[in-house]
């Protein structure tokens, strides 16, 4: 009797176990399905930039043939954040007419004192070039302490206002937001809710989060691109937004403006002077041009690629890589302009933190085997393209 009682016993409260049991597993596979708990800001210090909010772009190898370069005809992309910046009437977003552009009669002189000390045109993506962020109206503001210069306005595209000197900016960052490496420490930032463009240089963030920099602006996306008189940031006077490559461009296979330069050196305004030349081409404004040669050439100037030059033999000079393909077919439609001092010929695409260029899509030696004859100076005395 006792053994049958035992077992009454002993038959449901082995059932219960197996219920529990079986009720729970739900449990432990839903553990990580709970909210996310974002890190502190002192957690995403320690964080690599490259690894935080930072999405990674897998490319599968490109079959060979010219097409494999080229956009899909009508495809368009809908990610705003890569619609191409300001007025589809400014200078960066009008192609060069080839039926009246005409090549500048020292063409040839000034290329020899663009590539004087280096044969080809650079494009380094780790260092000295803008990491690019986006934001909301709801992303946080965060102050950024001036170390000497003024807060720069621009946003209504007709004066600068300017602040108190080495005053404090509160502008839009993300908590993983970070400066280029290099001493220039660029960074951008554009609000997809107001158009706004922020801007820094000589940007620094300390151990605790603190942030420093030595020049910030605010424009939009929505003006012309050439800020007014006074605005400061790069030599010619523009925001670190404009003519930048950025890597969703590559990806589609398409960049729909001008781009950017750098060399050893724009001319100096006394040198510009010399050969009767103005110190920046208008519409650009002003000029940090050091350059003491005879032909060294004005900021503003825009460069391209010779329009003859077949796309195949631009497919084959680039070894297949798709960024360099793309800025040669860049440079044969828009040009790019000279808008800076730099150590060498060089050409820049968003910083590698926010881009995560792979290899196989953009290298600092990729354009390295375009042929210096390719390139022409475009005579700024004559209209190059049908815009008034």
């Amino acid at each position: 009797m006792r053994k049958k009682r035992f077992y009454y016993w002993l038959i449901p409260t082995a059932g219960s176990i197996i219920f529990l049991a079986i009720s729970c597993i739900p449990q432990l596979e839903n553990k990580n399905t709970g909210p996310v708990v974002s890190p502190s800001p002192t957690d995403e210090l320690s964080m690599d930039p490259n690894l935080v909010n930072t999405p990674v772009i897998n490319n599968s190898a490109l079959p060979p043939g010219t097409d494999d370069f080229l956009p899909t005809p009508g495809a368009a992309t809908t990610d705003a954040s890569c619609k191409r910046p300001y007025q589809d009437s400014s200078i960066w977003n009008i192609p060069i007419d080839w039926e009246i552009a005409k090549v500048h009669p020292m063409s040839d002189l000034m290329l020899d004192a663009f590539f004087e000390n280096e044969d080809w045109i650079g494009s380094d993506a780790s260092q000295y070039t803008p990491n690019i962020y986006w934001v909301s109206n709801d992303t946080p503001l965060v102050e950024v302490k001036l170390r000497r210069y003024r807060f720069r306005d621009a946003i209504d595209d007709k004066q600068v206002i300017f602040g108190e000197p080495a005053g404090s900016v509160w502008m839009p960052l993300p908590l993983n937001a970070r400066p280029a490496v290099g001493t220039d420490g660029q960074l951008a930032v554009i609000n997809i809710d107001t158009g706004e463009e922020w801007g820094l240089n000589v940007g620094y963030v300390d151990v605790l989060g603190r942030w420093s920099a030595g020049g910030v602006y605010r424009y939009s996306i929505q003006n012309s691109g050439i800020p007014p008189e006074g605005f400061a940031q790069r030599g010619a006077g523009i925001g670190q937004l404009a003519g930048i490559v950025r890597r969703c461009e590559v990806d589609r296979g398409r960049v729909d403006h001008a781009v950017t330069i750098a060399y050893d050196y724009p001319c100096s305004p006394e040198v510009c002077q010399l050969n009767s030349w103005p110190a920046s081409i208008p519409p650009f404004r002003k000029t940090d041009g050091k350059g003491d040669s005879q032909f060294d050439i004005p900021e503003g100037t825009r460069l391209a690629i010779r329009p003859e030059i077949p796309q195949k033999d631009i497919v084959e000079a680039c070894a297949g890589i798709k960024g360099c393909v793309v800025w040669a077919l860049t440079m044969q439609e828009y040009g790019g302009f000279i808008v800076d001092n730099s150590g060498h010929p060089k050409t820049y695409a968003e910083g590698n933190p926010t881009a995560n260029w792979d290899p196989s899509v953009w290298t600092e030696d990729m354009l390295r085997d375009i042929p210096p004859d390719w390139y022409v100076v475009i005579d700024w005395n004559n209209p190059s393209t049908k815009a008034h």
